[in-house]
């Protein structure tokens, strides 16, 4: 509670000093999203994606916080067509371009929001990882694409947090985890990370 209370004090610090972290005007990419050109990438083909989004500390398979936990258990996983929209999305949302990987934590840095971004949302698809953090897609058709999950970075153990602390006490953090990948040929393709 008092992070969270601290959080949007400082928010509204930024917000009205520097900027930061605020709301901002949709931005217009240099290319506009071609829905047919993303739908006709979405048609039934013969591979399939799979994987598994649920660390742990010390085993080695997070990068940006080795101390945590990150899952997608529970949240949703998009499948993108990768069109020139969505490279510039990823350049807009992610702040570089996404050749293999990127991560974005929700409540930091300034709001992005992107003219298109609802219709190239829709032109994808979508599944919810279980609750041991596994994801699968399907009869992919051939061709590159962006996966989007949504997840959840946990600082602490917290089973062992909650029983010496507050639980409004454990440091947890929403986001996203973004990845390029390629799919032809009948592959069945299994991502097990490392993951930010």
């Amino acid at each position: 509670m008092k992070k969270n209370i601290l959080r949007i004090a400082c928010t509204t610090l930024l917000c009205s000093q520097f900027g930061m972290g605020c709301s901002s005007a949709p931005i217009k990419l240099p290319v506009p999203f071609d829905e047919q050109q993303a739908r006709a990438q979405l048609v039934n083909g013969s591979n399939q994606l799979s994987g598994t989004i649920l660390y742990e500390p010390d085993h080695g398979r997070v990068l940006a916080y080795p101390d945590t936990f990150v899952s997608c258990a529970g949240r949703e996983v998009m499948l993108l067509p990768y069109t020139d929209f969505a490279r510039e999305w990823a350049l807009q949302y992610y702040g570089k371009p996404v050749t293999d990987m990127a991560y974005r934590l929700s409540h930091r840095g300034r709001s992005v929001t992107v003219v298109g971004q609802d219709a190239f949302f829709a032109a994808s698809r979508k599944t919810e990882c279980d609750d041991k953090g596994n994801f699968s897609f399907k009869n992919v058709a051939d061709g590159e694409y962006l996966l989007l999950a949504k997840v959840k970075w946990l600082g602490k153990d917290e089973e062992a947090y909650n029983f010496g602390f507050a639980p409004e006490d454990i440091d947890e953090e929403e986001g996203s985890i973004v990845k390029r990948v390629s799919l032809s040929g009948r592959e069945r393709q299994v991502l097990t990370g490392p993951w930010p």
